[in-house]
Formats: structure tokens, C-alpha cells, sequence
């Protein structure tokens, strides 16, 4: 690669272009640093990337432990991003956490302990990991496909191959596991299911995450939910779906993190009764066409729904129990918000307005205004003793929200978020969460 050295150069001469943008592309999509840090930990082991990322680091002319520091972004990367390099960096040599200033450690020391509990724990887990189910020798074998492009033509070739012959190995790279991913998924047989049970684990990177949805149609829908999502991670993250058939068959389910493609059915959540933390993102031009299956979740106390959710009814939500929720009305009135017994917490997006024009996306779904009665409906929020948070860029209808606050209601303004409280009590701490950017 010519021209000055990046970020992205370092990453790319480690582990390719394709992979580095990949990974950068991950860490960019988390909506604050504590959730790029938390997503990047769970991330399994690879010593590779870990070595790379530490690279980053580690060269000076780099600038990226100066990008730490939201303040005095070097123009590099997002501090998210960074901030998910560096959870990995400190897998390769902790001591790099050593190493910071004194300025991005002080600041950052909820994230800094955040990251030496997961490195602990990722020590941990490698020295304890069992040994995995051995491949039957066969040297006189087929050699196996190299590249995930391969496999389709491989399996043709081979119907009858041995599944073990993908089971996984130490020191297995990540695109010898696609390939496995999507051999036994191609393969489709029980005993390819018992193999692919050698990879889970808690959590998985994007290309692997698509592979398993390959796969899952492939299989009994409840016997691979329950054999590949483990409950070890504090989050179920299944990435981006087309389907959440099985995902009953996955006991103990908390806590789910899923995007959504264009009319995905959400009834199968309707399983999922111990189910208290759901965030959904609804992605494409129909997004979310009901919600009526999240209103029979009894459990149900934290939801986030974002995205496009014009096409669904949201007033069913009145129903449900929940006491936190995030939403995005993508322009539909929020009255039935005023009328949710148990909210005490909401984030609030109310629609993309036309004077907004940074915010509009040309190649994505396009977006209705916020509704006219918004400004009325967060008012009676507040006064029932709702905390609300809007984001500031949403001009039009914030700045008349603002305009129209009554005395008694406390705003707060930190970053790109406005916060809005009858509580004295809790402004504090309003405050603390919006400046460290931990609004879902």
C-alpha cells in the first residue's frame, strides 16, 4: 500500500484490506465507547487481530491514544473504534493500558477497568478452553476448500464428506472458520450440527454471525438456536436476522441484541417469556410491521426500538410492562407514550425533519417529520415524572421543546443529547450519563 501510513494501512498490511474494514466497520457501528469496548471484548480470540490492533498503539505517529480522547481526535478514527482497538490491543500486552497519559487514563478509567476484567477473563477462558474434537486422520483424503467461495462447488464434489473433517483445530484462523461455517451448514446433517457445536461460544464477530444465519435454515431451527446462542455474554448479539425462528429454544434468554431486515416476524419472541432487555433495529424500507408479540413478554423492563417503525402500531406498546424504553416514532404521534404506567425512562427520537439536512441518508429509507404534538406529548411525560432524552440534532421540534420548558423541569445538555427532569435529585447523574455517552 503507498501514500502515508493510517490507522487503516496498519490494520490492512496485518490482516488484509477486506478484514480491516470489516473490523473497523464493526467498531463504527456501536452507538457509544463503554458498548464499543463491551463489543470488542466479547469478541473471540484472535491472535491476529489483537497483534495488529496492538500495533496501532504502539506507533506514536499514529496518533491513535491521542483519538482516546474525544476532545483531541486526531482526525484518524471515531474514539469508539479506538476504543474497541485498544479492549483487543490490551489481549496481545496488557501493560499498554500502563502506558497511557495520564489525561486519556484519568477520564477513561470506567473503560480502562472495563477492558482489564475482560482481558482477565479472556486469559482465563484460553487457558481453560477444552480440547477441541479431533478430525479423523486422512491423509489420503480431499483437500479442503480454502476460501468461503469454494465450499458450494466442495460439497457438491464431496456430499458424503465427513463432517469432522471441519471441526475445529488450534490456532484456527477466522477465515478458516467461515469456511467451516459454511461447509457444515451446506452440509445440513445432524452430525454437521454436532460438529458446528465445537465453534459456539458467547458471542460472534459480523462474518461469522452471517454465516450462522446461513446456516440455521439449513438445520432444525430449535436444535441449532439452542446448540449456537450461549448464554455466557451478558448480551445475546445474533447480528443482523431474517428470520427468528428457534430463538425460543435458547433457555434462559435475557438479554437480545438483534437487527432486523424488512418484515421479519416477531412472533417466535413470544417464547422468550424471562426476556427483560430487548433492543431492536429495524433496517430497510418496511423495518418493523408489528410489535404485538413484545406486549405478551411479562418480564420485559428495558426496550429499544430504532430504525423504521412507521409501519408498525406502537400504541400496543401501552400494554407492556416496560419502565425504560428507547424509540424511534419515525414521525408517528407518541400519545400512547403518556399512558405507559410503568415508564420512567425514555429516549426519545421523534423523526428526520427536512431542515435537518446532514442528517438525511440519500441511499437509506426515507423518513417522516416528527409529529406536530411531540412537543406536548414530552412535556406530560416530564411532569409525570418521566426523565427524557432527545438528540439535540433533531432541531426543529428540540428547539421548540426547549422553547417551551416550564419552571420546575431541569435540562440538561451534554454532547449530542438533551435531557429533560422533575427529579433535583437525579440531574446529577443525568448528567453523568449523557457526557459519558451511555444513552442506548
Amino acid at each position: 500500500m503507498s501514500g502515508p501510513k493510517t490507522i487503516l494501512t496498519v490494520l490492512s498490511d496485518a490482516l488484509g484490506a477486506e478484514r480491516a474494514d470489516e473490523v473497523l466497520g464493526r467498531f463504527d457501528r456501536y452507538s457509544n465507547q463503554p458498548n464499543a469496548v463491551r463489543g470488542a471484548s466479547r469478541l473471540p480470540s484472535d491472535p491476529d487481530l489483537e497483534r495488529a490492533a496492538l500495533r496501532v498503539f504502539e506507533d506514536p505517529a499514529l496518533g491513535a491514544v491521542a483519538g482516546l480522547d474525544m476532545s483531541t481526535l486526531a482526525g484518524a478514527l471515531d474514539a469508539r473504534a479506538l476504543w474497541a482497538l485498544l479492549a483487543l490491543a490490551a489481549r496481545a500486552d496488557v501493560s499498554v493500558l500502563d502506558r497511557l497519559p495520564a489525561e486519556i487514563a484519568e477520564p477513561g478509567g470506567a473503560k480502562l477497568a472495563m477492558i482489564r476484567r475482560a482481558v482477565a477473563k479472556h486469559d482465563a477462558a484460553l487457558r481453560s478452553a477444552p480440547t477441541a474434537p479431533a478430525a479423523p486422520a486422512t491423509p489420503e483424503g480431499p483437500a479442503l476448500p480454502e476460501k468461503v467461495a469454494q465450499v458450494a462447488t466442495w460439497v457438491a464434489a464431496h456430499p458424503d464428506a465427513d463432517p469432522r473433517l471441519f471441526a475445529p483445530r488450534p490456532k484456527q484462523r477466522a477465515g478458516e472458520r467461515r469456511v467451516a461455517f459454511r461447509a457444515l451448514g451446506a452440509l445440513g446433517t445432524p452430525a454437521a450440527l454436532e460438529v458446528l457445536a465445537g465453534y459456539a461460544r458467547d458471542s460472534y464477530p459480523d462474518a461469522e454471525l452471517a454465516e450462522l444465519h446461513r446456516a440455521w435454515r439449513r438445520f432444525d431451527p430449535r436444535a441449532f438456536a439452542a446448540t449456537m446462542f450461549r448464554l455466557g455474554a451478558s448480551v445475546l448479539n445474533l447480528g443482523e436476522c431474517a428470520s427468528l425462528e428457534g430463538i425460543g429454544a435458547v433457555r434462559g434468554l435475557a438479554r437480545l441484541d438483534v437487527r432486523l431486515r424488512d418484515d421479519v416476524d416477531l412472533a417466535p419472541l413470544g417464547e422468550c417469556t424471562g426476556l427483560r432487555w430487548l433492543r431492536l433495529n429495524a433496517t430497510g424500507e418496511r423495518g418493523l410491521t408489528s410489535v404485538e408479540p413484545l406486549v405478551a413478554l411479562p418480564a420485559l423492563a428495558e426496550l429499544h426500538l430504532t430504525g423504521t417503525t412507521r409501519n408498525a402500531d406502537l400504541t400496543v406498546l401501552q400494554k407492556a410492562p416496560v419502565e425504560q424504553l428507547s424509540v424511534s416514532l419515525d414521525g408517528a404521534d407518541g400519545t400512547f407514550l403518556t399512558r405507559m404506567p410503568q415508564l420512567r425512562s425514555l429516549v426519545l427520537s421523534g423523526g428526520w425533519v427536512p431542515e435537518d439536512t446532514e442528517w438525511v441518508d440519500a441511499s437509506g429509507p426515507a423518513r417522516r417529520a416528527a409529529h406536530a404534538g411531540l412537543v406536548d406529548v414530552v412535556l406530560q411525560l416530564v411532569a409525570d415524572g418521566v426523565q427524557v432524552v432527545v438528540p439535540r440534532l433533531e432541531r426543529s421540534w428540540v428547539s421548540r421543546l426547549t422553547a417551551a420548558v416550564t419552571p420546575g423541569v431541569f435540562v440538561v445538555e451534554r454532547g449530542g443529547w438533551l435531557g429533560l427532569t422533575r427529579d433535583e435529585s437525579g440531574v446529577e447523574v443525568l448528567g453523568w450519563r449523557l457526557a459519558a455517552d451511555l444513552v442506548p
